[in-house]
C-alpha cells in the first residue's frame, strides 16, 4: 500500500512539473505615439518620428501564450482594429524550428506556420475591438522564441508620383528602415544612405496568394 500511495505521489509531481512546461505566456508592451512617417513626392522624400494621430496602428502590446500543442499570437492598438485594404497588421512568433505568422487586412484574417517544407493553416483569428488574435498547432520546439508586430497605414501603392506611410513597430528594435536623418543615432540601420522605399504591407501579398494557392492543393489532395 505504501509502495502504491508512493508511486501515485509520485506520478502527480510528474504531471504537476509537466503542466508548468505546456503552458507559458509572454508580452511585449510599445509605448504609444511612436509612430514613424514617410513622405515621397516626385524623388523627394521626408520622415518624421513621434507620430501621435493614428492611434489604430498604433501598437500598445504583442503577446503570445501557449497551452499544450496551441500558441495564440495577439496584437492590440490604442485605437481599434480597422478594416482597410490601406491597413496592414502583422505578428510574427518565431520558434526554433518554425515561422508563425499572423496579417490582418480589409477584413480577413491570414494565418500560417512553416516548418522547413511543412506548412499548416492557423485558425480562431478573431477581432475585438483593438486586439487581433490567431491560433496555431505548435509544429516544433518553442524554447527559443522571437517575438514582435507591426501596423502600417498608407495612401497610395508603391511606385506613384506621390506616396505616403505610417507604421509602428514593436518592439521599436524591430524597425529597420533607415531614415537618413543626420544625428539621429537611435533610430536602427541610420547612416548617410538613402532610406529604404518601397511601402511596408504590400511585400505580404504575394505571400497570402502563395498560401491561398497551397490551401487549396492541400484540400484537393485530402
Amino acid at each position: 500500500m505504501n509502495l502504491r500511495k508512493s508511486s501515485l505521489c509520485f506520478i502527480g509531481i510528474v504531471a504537476l512539473i509537466l503542466s508548468c512546461f505546456s503552458a507559458s505566456a509572454a508580452n511585449i508592451n510599445d509605448g504609444t505615439n511612436d509612430i514613424w512617417r514617410w513622405t515621397q513626392s516626385g524623388i523627394a522624400w521626408s520622415w518624421s518620428g513621434n507620430v501621435g494621430d493614428k492611434p489604430n496602428i498604433d501598437i500598445t502590446e504583442v503577446s503570445y501564450s501557449v497551452n499544450e500543442n496551441k500558441v495564440t499570437i495577439m496584437l492590440e492598438v490604442k485605437g481599434t482594429i480597422q478594416s482597410s485594404e490601406k491597413i496592414f497588421y502583422y505578428v510574427f512568433y518565431n520558434s526554433t524550428d518554425t515561422n508563425y505568422t499572423l496579417v490582418w487586412s480589409n477584413g480577413h484574417g491570414y494565418g500560417w506556420a512553416v516548418k522547413e517544407s511543412s506548412y499548416e493553416q492557423g485558425n480562431n483569428i478573431t477581432v475585438s475591438e483593438g486586439k487581433i488574435s490567431g491560433e496555431f498547432t505548435i509544429q516544433g520546439d518553442t524554447s527559443n522564441v522571437d517575438l514582435w508586430g507591426y501596423a502600417v497605414e498608407y495612401t497610395a501603392s508603391e511606385n506613384q508620383t506621390t506616396n505616403e506611410w505610417w507604421g509602428d513597430w514593436a518592439p521599436n528594435e524591430k524597425f529597420t528602415y533607415d531614415t537618413g536623418i543626420p544625428g539621429d543615432d537611435e533610430t536602427p540601420g541610420n547612416d548617410s544612405s538613402p532610406p529604404e522605399k518601397k511601402t511596408p504591407g504590400f511585400e505580404i501579398v504575394p505571400v497570402i496568394a502563395a498560401v491561398a494557392i497551397a490551401c487549396i492543393l492541400l484540400r484537393r489532395r485530402r
